[in-house]
């Protein structure tokens, strides 16, 4: 088997990174870090995947993580390789959500993906069908390392002896390996075909037993439907006048509320019928009648007072028509105290002289003045009987201060007139006096009967009786005022307790109905928590049922036939790869007989070769991994791999390799790959490895990853010689 090309389009480091490779020795030198190891893993990839072999609690490699693409990109590898005289082309995607696996046949590139078909990995294994070795044989022998074989177990039936080195033979026993495991061997294992089909078996005969049990099922459910159902349309119209109840509740609550806001208001005669006549309960009624009773009885208790109105509206109207007549009676007075004036001006007295005329116009200024004095002592006199209630006295002092005050004026202006016009004027002033006086007497009269028709003598009297009537009015108003606001007093605290014990009444209707309504409430969600879990129960059991209808009696007994014949076949080839397991449990045996000694040859000529004979003599153990154990040629002591250096391990594990190499030969070489397999080899060994892979890379394509320049320097000569090697400088 040679490859001939890698295309890592997304591993781990590499991205759209090509290798093509040399059919000999293909050495990859680089410092470390520089993706060599990643290279080795993208071939074993390429080739194989990255899941398990033998699959156990996960399915992929724990190297799938650590090679995903470090950028944005597919997880994806494709690679060429030529066996029996074909070239084949293999595409993987290793992307799990995208996951795929193509082979094409070169040059036409005609794909023979189908032809392969999937394991339980749903993998197509394609090399391990052209090899017969699976991924983990496949490393355990080309990949040189410093580690013990892992799948050590898997490795002998690859081993025939040289007379039956037959390719077939050996991928018939590694494929009836592989089948035993797959089925199990017992049947209470979950995981194994056999495990499923016992599983199956009991589910079976679980079903046919459900069938039997299916109709009782149903009729039972069908019988709880209808129960269910009936109970549903109870509840909801249950519920539905219960809804009506509390929209008729929230009604009167809403009435309660605006009554109560109404109680606050002043109350006229309408409102007491109005609330009467809508009172919701005898209660109300009894408050509404109480409050109005008691108001009425206040309204009766009001003080009369309409006697003593209908005497002083008269007597009121008598005093001021009495009052207007001694107005025009002082008048009167005045206009005849005037016309006396006048009447003394006119006196036929003259003096003879002028100085008497003289010493007379002094006399008469004195006169005047002492008439003007007098005059306002009257004034004064007549305004205080005026203030104290006693007009008479005031009208006749204020007439005499007339008077006086007329004859001054009449002593300053007496003057000469003709003796004619003064007999005329002094008869006009007689005929208005008498006028006056008439007029006055007439006045004087009616006031007499005025104050006789209130049983009283004079004015004054008059005006002490209406004195007595104001006073006794006035207390009477005092006492009507004092009622009626005694009266407004009582009616506000009639109303405020009629609206106190109203609003206490609708309060505890309020709170009866907001109780009622929560109990409306917790009813009806009640109700609608019952449906929904009849509801729910209903669905339950139509789904039941339709799960119930769903099986068949004849047809559980179909599958459980059918499921009795599978695993009878299941173990009959069960026993039979046991039988097959036991067979080649002898065949090993032949083989440690007839095939270990070749192996163990084989492992000694090359550490021999490697050691320039200081070891000669290697043993592998198939029964323990084919563990390998060194001869001490000095004193004969065999010593476990352990036991020896490092260098010497490492080199122990190479024979170990080529040995099973050699052995497990197919029909094509198989390639080697040593990835800084050499680190702990001296100068001079080394240089015998290195030839004894010289030897080896004329059969073999090998694959050298290093990071020194030794294997560089040593194998320079080698690989400049033709296109048989190759260096691969990376980095």
């Amino acid at each position: 088997m040679k490859m001939e090309e890698l295309v890592l389009r997304g591993f781990g480091k590499w991205q759209d990174a090509s290798f093509r490779f040399a059919p000999g020795i293909n050495l990859f030198y680089a410092p470390n870090e520089s993706g060599k190891s990643t290279i080795l893993q993208g071939i074993f990839a390429a080739l194989y995947g990255m899941k398990r072999d033998y699959v156990k609690s996960s399915r992929y490699l724990p190297e799938y993580e650590k090679y995903r693409p470090w950028q944005s990109g597919s997880y994806e590898t494709i690679i060429t390789y030529k066996l029996a005289g074909k070239t084949y082309r293999l595409h993987r995607q290793l992307t799990k959500e995208r996951e795929e696996a193509r082979l094409f046949l070169d040059p036409e590139w005609t794909e023979l993906t189908d032809l392969y078909l999937e394991d339980r990995r749903k993998e197509r294994n394609f090399i391990e069908k052209h090899t017969g070795f699976t991924r983990s044989l496949f490393t355990d022998l080309t990949w040189i390392r410093r580690e013990p074989l892992q799948a050590a177990e898997h490795l002998i039936p690859t081993f025939t002896t040289a007379e039956e080195a037959n390719p077939a033979v050996q991928q018939i026993l590694v494929e009836l390996d592989r089948e035993l495991a797959l089925i199990g061997k017992k049947e209470r294992a979950e995981n194994t075909l056999l495990g499923k089909a016992a599983t199956k078996v009991a589910q079976k005969e679980q079903e046919k037993e459900n069938a039997k049990a299916a109709w009782r099922t149903i009729s039972q459910l069908t019988l709880q439907i209808a129960e269910a159902t009936e109970e549903c349309q109870q509840l909801e119209l249950r519920r539905e006048r219960l809804q009506q109840r509390l929209d008729r509740s929230t009604g009167q609550a809403k009435a309660l509320q605006e009554r109560w806001q109404k109680s606050h208001a002043p109350v006229s005669q309408q409102d007491w019928s109005w609330w009467e006549q809508t009172a919701r309960s005898e209660n109300e009624l009894a408050i509404h009648e109480e409050a109005r009773r008691a108001l009425t009885q206040v309204n009766m208790q009001t003080v009369t007072v309409h006697q003593g109105d209908d005497q002083l509206i008269p007597l009121q109207h008598d005093y001021e028509k009495g009052a207007q007549l001694l107005r025009q009676r002082e008048a009167l007075h005045i206009r005849l105290a005037t016309l006396a004036v006048s009447a003394l001006s006119s006196s036929p007295r003259r003096s003879a002289s002028r100085s008497t005329r003289q010493g007379n116009q002094a006399k008469r200024k004195r006169g005047a003045a002492l008439m003007w004095g007098g005059a306002g002592i009257l004034s004064v006199l007549g305004l205080i009987g005026f203030v104290s209630g006693h007009p008479i006295l005031g009208g006749i002092s204020a007439t005499a201060a007339l008077l006086l005050f007329g004859f001054g004026v009449f002593l300053l202006r007496v003057g000469a007139s003709t003796g004619g016009a003064k007999q005329t004027a002094d008869h006009d002033a007689v005929q208005e006096s008498q006028r006056v006086q008439e007029e006055i007497a007439s006045i004087d009269a009616e006031i007499a009967i005025l104050v006789q028709r209130w049983g009283a003598s004079n004015w004054d009297t008059f005006l002490e009786r209406r004195e007595e009537l104001l006073k006794s009015t006035s207390k009477q108003q005092s006492e009507h005022l004092l009622s009626e606001m005694e009266k407004t007093k009582r009616e506000a605290d009639l109303s405020a307790i009629w609206g106190e014990g109203l609003r206490n009444l609708l309060d505890q209707e309020k709170t009866a109905l907001e109780t009622e309504q929560g109990k409306l409430r917790i009813e009806i969600v009640e109700i609608e928590e019952r449906l929904q879990e009849l509801r729910e129960h209903m669905a339950r059991g139509h789904g039941e049922m339709a799960v119930h209808e769903s099986l068949s009696l004849a047809r559980a007994t179909d599958e459980l036939e059918e499921a009795q014949a599978a695993l009878r076949q299941l173990q009959n080839k069960r026993d039979a790869l046991q039988l097959a397991r036991e067979m080649l449990q002898e065949a090993v045996g032949e083989w440690q007989r007839d095939s270990t000694p070749a192996v163990n040859q084989r492992a000694s000529e090359i550490i021999g070769h490697i050691t320039g004979g200081a070891y000669r003599d290697v043993r592998l153990d198939p029964r323990d991994g084919f563990a390998v154990r060194l001869l001490d040629p000095t004193n004969q002591m065999v010593l476990e791999q352990a036991q020896c250096s490092t260098g010497t391990a490492d080199q122990l594990y190479l024979a170990q390799r080529l040995a099973l190499v050699h052995h497990a030969k197919q029909s094509e070489p198989l390639p080697l790959f040593f990835d800084d397999h050499f680190v702990h080899y001296d100068e001079e060994r080394l240089h015998r490895t290195l030839d004894y892979i010289s030897m080896l890379a004329q059969e073999h394509q090998v694959f050298l990853f290093t990071c020194h320049e030794r294997e560089l320097r040593i194998l320079g000569p080698l690989l400049h010689k033709g296109n048989r090697h190759a260096v691969h400088r990376i980095g």
